[in-house]
């Protein structure tokens, strides 16, 4: 009886998530590309800020039925750090799909929209993919050595879009965001990288970097740690709302002024310095795991 009557949640939840993400895209994309069109900055902004309502929208939606169908057992300490019409950055411990909307339910209308750093690739996914261009999401196109070494003008050309990507962000108050580890936690990944860490994989600085040398108003970061009560975090089985029980944590940190530079990407002692800090926020995080996880 309970398969049943979660298969039919995980249907009815896909469902309402596809219509409102389809409804929510005719009004988003037609929007998009006017700005585009738009020459002047002020009133790109405009649009920009009108597109991201629309954004809020979707959040706001789809949080409605995740609390009505799934009916979670949320527990979130630290919600009173979410306050505040100004620049972060924002971070999270990467465990599932879910988290993504986890971290937008908590953080909707509480700070301004996250801005997620995406895989330039991702762009072409039908439908979201142009939304997330509309809502002037970070694309992220990194080239390998092999693609530098065969034509060495691809050196640095990742960082000089990157920076143009994010250089109007200053007109109006953002939340950046980044995924320190850079992929969903897997007990593979964890052996393979030989993490320090018993619950979390390696940070990378190079995302939180380029946000902080490209858009000076950023002085704190927002950082959330979500622990889960089940083994299985598949996007299926969270659609289905056999994820019940998730502590949420959530941290506002002032970042040390000298990493608030824009040559926090390019110098070498610098950023090997802004590692460690990372690091050792890093060495907090997987304790606050540690003490605060579920006996399965």
């Amino acid at each position: 009886m309970n398969k049943s009557r979660n298969l039919l949640i995980g249907i009815t939840s896909s469902l309402i998530l596809l219509v409102n993400t389809v409804l929510l895209a005719t009004i988003m994309i037609p929007l998009g590309i006017i700005k585009f069109l738009i020459p002047l900055k002020n009133l790109r902004a405009s649009f920009t800020k009108l597109i991201i309502k629309i954004g809020e929208l979707w959040i706001e939606i789809n949080s409605l039925w995740v609390i009505n169908l799934h009916k979670p057992n949320l527990e979130i300490i630290g919600e009173e750090n979410l306050n505040g019409n100004s620049w972060f950055l924002s971070t999270s411990n990467h465990q599932s799909a879910a988290d993504i909307f986890i971290v937008q339910y908590i953080t909707n209308r509480k700070i301004p929209m996250l801005k997620f750093f995406i895989k330039y690739e991702l762009i072409y996914v039908p439908i979201i993919g142009i939304c997330w261009w509309a809502l002037d999401m970070p694309f992220l196109k990194r080239y390998t050595q092999d693609q530098i070494k065969k034509n060495p003008k691809l050196k640095g050309r990742d960082y000089k879009k990157m920076k143009k990507s994010l250089e109007h962000y200053s007109l109006h108050p953002v939340s950046i965001f980044s995924y320190a580890e850079g992929t969903r936690f897997s007990e593979k990944k964890h052996a393979n990288q030989k993490s320090e860490f018993k619950n979390l994989l390696k940070p990378k600085e190079g995302g939180l970097a380029v946000a902080l040398s490209n858009v000076n108003k950023i002085k704190e970061l927002i950082d959330i740690t979500i622990i889960y009560d089940s083994e299985d975090l598949g996007f299926w089985n969270y659609l289905c709302g056999n994820i019940k029980n998730i502590k949420i944590f959530i941290s506002k940190i002032k970042i040390p002024e000298k990493y608030l530079v824009e040559t926090l990407i390019s110098s070498e002692e610098l950023r090997s310095d802004f590692k460690l800090w990372l690091n050792n926020r890093w060495k907090e995080k997987d304790i606050l795991i540690s003490e605060n996880k579920y006996r399965i």
